[in-house]
């Protein structure tokens, strides 16, 4: 009997600890694709130093969440974002309107790898 409660109460734990991460990895996530949109907008608008900024400020969040997103995360969409935001700082000092593109793109793929961890039904089912 005493081994039931001590499964039950390891079962709350690991519930408890992936509602929390899951919950963190959403809300480390959106800021980081709000940046990336906003910095698409303004590369829209001309305005190239601006979303310079923006998107720099967006890879500075990416990276101070590295360790924790390494250890929860699938790696594949993570070298993937990884491999957009090398992209980014090219393509901003050339004022290329592919900047605009890949923001938008590395917007979405930083959206889902936080939503991937979110409780949905369609991570659950």
């Amino acid at each position: 009997m005493k081994r039931s409660w001590m499964g039950l109460g390891l079962l709350i734990v690991l519930l408890i600890l992936g509602l929390v991460t899951g919950s963190l990895m959403e809300r480390i996530h959106h800021p980081v694709a709000n940046a990336l949109q906003q910095a698409a907008g303004l590369a829209q608008a001309g305005l190239w130093e601006q979303a310079g900024a923006e998107a720099r400020a967006a890879e500075q969040e990416w990276t101070k969440w590295s360790a924790l997103r390494n250890c929860m995360a699938d790696h594949t969409p993570v070298e993937d974002a990884e491999g957009l935001f090398a992209q980014l700082d090219i393509y901003c000092k050339e004022e290329d309107a592919h900047f605009a593109a890949v923001c938008q793109e590395l917007a979405r793929k930083v959206e889902a790898i936080g939503q991937a961890h979110g409780l949905n039904a369609w991570n659950i089912l």
